[in-house]
């Protein structure tokens, strides 16, 4: 376990699920309480599983709880999102387990990448993750979108 509290995601890491269906998490990505602290795995609409630390959780929790009773669409659109998510954390062993429902979304059989986000990470199908990486013709070279974004 890395002694720290706060999450960074970087790099790419390929894994494979085992027969129950648990994926190693790097041991990069295992900070101090993740034993107990609650990750959210959503279905991304890339194609992926985007997975929220705890620390992130904490902040959407917050957000969400914000959207009054009356807001019909904001509470489902909370529904549909959060039915199709799970929460876990990570066991002894840095694993976790991947649901049937987000395996079934991302296209993952055995084969996983698993990418770094900054403040949270997604796991992909590794065929989805080279085609979603390889830049169309009307996006331009990376240095370009890195100075749209201001970096």
């Amino acid at each position: 376990m890395v002694p720290n509290e706060q999450g960074l995601y970087a790099g790419e890491f390929r894994h494979n699920l085992d027969a129950k269906k648990r994926l190693t998490i790097p041991s990069k990505w295992r900070f101090n309480g993740d034993e107990s602290g609650q990750f959210l795995a959503f279905p991304d609409p890339s194609g992926c599983i985007t997975v929220y630390p705890p620390e992130m959780v904490a902040q959407l929790k917050e957000k969400l709880s914000a959207v009054g009773m009356s807001n019909r669409v904001g509470q489902r659109a909370i529904t549909r999102l959060f039915g199709a998510s799970d929460a876990f954390t990570i066991d002894k062993s840095g694993r976790v387990n991947l649901t049937d429902r987000l395996c079934s979304h991302s296209g993952i059989e055995k084969a996983c990448v698993l990418v770094g986000t900054l403040s949270k990470f997604s796991i992909w199908n590794p065929d989805r993750y080279e085609e979603y990486i390889t830049p169309s013709e009307d996006e331009g070279d990376i240095a370009d979108i890195l100075g749209d974004l201001g970096l």
